[in-house]
């Protein structure tokens, strides 16, 4: 169950994050507020439903809020510079590129390093 709850926390941030750029997409091409907003509704749903029970699951099964806390936050380090790049079609700058490597160095010490 501990798998469970990262998977849906990372599923979660994704589909929040993608959202959000879909949203800002939207509205770069169409500046329409409702045509930008109302279709990053369902997305954002799934993934906020998604995050409620990883962070359900993550606090039953690990112990430690603090263990999901930064499993969340590293992984918004880590999706959202990824959506960027390959959906907004932004290139990184030096500190992203460090953060984002930080990002996934203290995923690792989260889980690995009691």
């Amino acid at each position: 169950m501990k798998y469970l709850a990262l998977v849906l926390l990372f599923f979660g941030e994704a589909t929040v994050i993608y959202a959000e750029e879909l949203g800002a997409r939207l509205y770069r091409t169409a500046p329409v507020f409702s045509s930008a907003f109302f279709p990053t509704l369902v997305p954002l749903l799934i993934g906020s439903c998604a995050l409620v029970v990883a962070y359900i699951f993550g606090l039953k099964y690990f112990q430690n809020i603090w263990v999901v806390t930064a499993v969340s936050f590293a992984s918004i380090l880590i999706v959202e510079p990824l959506f960027d790049f390959f959906y907004i079609g932004n290139m990184p700058t030096l500190g992203e590129s460090i953060g984002f490597i930080l990002a996934v160095l203290g995923i690792g010490a989260t889980l690995f390093i009691p």
